[in-house]
């Protein structure tokens, strides 16, 4: 009999990384299994970092106030099933199985479908059957040619912080980068976006001005930062439905006021934060807003950040400063093949505090070899290095090496942050 492993290990099967359908395939993907996306409200959100933040504070704030949601993103960090969530629950193993079954056997006659098109047809599939109020949907790469484009009629199209990465399918500046990700805006849809870099925004206002759609950008005008309270950023709103109030936010790195802000825009531009008590629960709904792998403090003083570009390691590194330690700050890094990793050593060794620096390396056919890992950050950090092959033993490494009152953080690879979750939850 055919089960839920077998599903995961044919999808696994699928090469990741081999060049993507067309948005045409995905759409006759997504017509013969019955145009799930007819009638959806979908929230469409693209962007090169902050994308995932933003899907989780909107479905939150959508399911404190009484929606049901269902939600797309990628990568999962340990079972594929993270994927695909209807109020932020991940779907159970049996739903998986049917959905993968069913498109199976719906799909035969269109040819070969690449990994994240088989999984990006369950999950609306799946939501297609769950009498949904609001799908959130986490474009793949890209935005104007990603697979996610193939819906028709999203209700609102986000675009987070843009920044240089996957220069080689995207562009090589940040005008050609936000050309893809703008690609998703669509006639009637609202757009939100973040508007911290004025030559994306313009991009984007260009785009969104030729189907006369309403538009709201937000930047960092629209906050004051004030502390860390209790592991929480409290910032004071300037601008928005919030404004004039503190507003809680469940996660230490500054960078999480923008993106926070952005899903409250999207609340905003859908008319859902008109009376006290829709703000009110707007702001329980981003206090419960669970996201993992993005600056988690995993255990005591231990913490996993999934940032694994230029930009997002040059915000992680920011939150770093910020932590107050009171004894040494350690990292424990890795990278894959396809990033910049010279300006990610740069910002780690120029900009960040850490007393010592393990380097470990990812274990598929990505891998970045620990030497090379070295020699790049050596350029721009003259503090101690340490080579820790294989991730297990690297962590364990790690933790050997923490005293008590030091802070571990652990970045460079979503890879590297999803193995040592596994790790920990195998050690529940």
């Amino acid at each position: 009999m055919f089960t839920y492993e077998d599903a995961v290990k044919a999808i696994d099967a699928i090469p990741k990384f081999l060049e993507a359908p067309s948005v045409e395939h995905t759409r006759a993907v997504l017509d013969a299994i019955g145009s799930p996306d007819q009638g959806m409200k979908i929230i469409h959100v693209a962007g090169t970092n902050g994308k995932g933040s933003v899907c989780a504070f909107v479905s939150s704030m959508l399911a404190a106030q009484g929606m049901k949601v269902g939600t797309f993103t990628s990568p999962h960090l340990i079972k594929m099933n993270e994927r695909i969530k209807i109020n932020n629950v991940p779907v159970s193993d049996e739903e998986f199985l049917r959905s993968y079954l069913y498109v199976e056997e719906s799909c035969k006659k269109l040819g070969a479908m690449n990994y994240f098109e088989y999984l990006f047809a369950m999950g609306m599939d799946i939501f297609s059957r769950a009498d949904l109020d609001y799908v959130v949907l986490e474009v793949g790469l890209g935005g104007r040619m990603d697979g996610t484009n193939a819906i028709k009629s999203p209700v609102c199209c986000t675009i987070t912080s843009i920044s240089l990465d996957h220069v080689e399918v995207l562009g090589s500046t940040i005008p050609e980068i936000a050309y893809a990700k703008a690609g998703i805006i669509k006639p009637g849809a609202k757009v939100v976006y973040d508007g911290t870099r004025p030559e994306a925004a313009e991009v984007i206002c260009k785009e969104a001005a030729l189907y006369g759609n309403d538009v709201l950008g937000v930047d960092h005008t629209w906050y004051d930062h004030t502390s860390l309270e209790n592991g929480n950023l409290c910032i004071d709103v300037k601008k928005g439905a919030l404004a004039g109030s503190k507003l809680y936010i469940p996660f230490i790195a500054e960078y999480q006021a923008v993106n926070t802000l952005v899903a409250v825009s999207v609340m905003e531009m859908l008319g859902m934060l008109e009376t006290e008590e829709q703000k009110e629960m707007a702001r329980k709904g981003i206090m419960m807003t669970r996201w993992p792998g993005r600056m988690q403090q995993v255990m005591p003083g231990v913490y996993i950040d999934g940032a694994h570009n230029e930009d997002g390691i040059g915000k992680f590194v920011q939150a770093v400063r910020n932590v107050e330690c009171k004894g040494r700050k350690l990292l424990l890094f890795s990278a894959v093949k396809e990033k910049d990793v010279d300006l990610m050593a740069r910002h780690i060794g120029r900009e960040a505090d850490f007393s010592h620096i393990m380097i470990t390396e990812i274990e598929n056919s990505r891998q970045l070899g620990c030497g090379i890992l070295e020699e790049r950050l050596r350029h721009y950090y003259d503090g101690s290095v340490e080579i820790c092959p294989g991730i297990r033993k690297a962590f364990d490494r790690a933790m050997e090496e923490k005293q008590e009152e030091d802070i571990l953080f652990i970045a460079g690879s979503l890879y590297l942050a999803g193995s040592i979750m596994e790790f920990l939850e195998e050690q529940k």
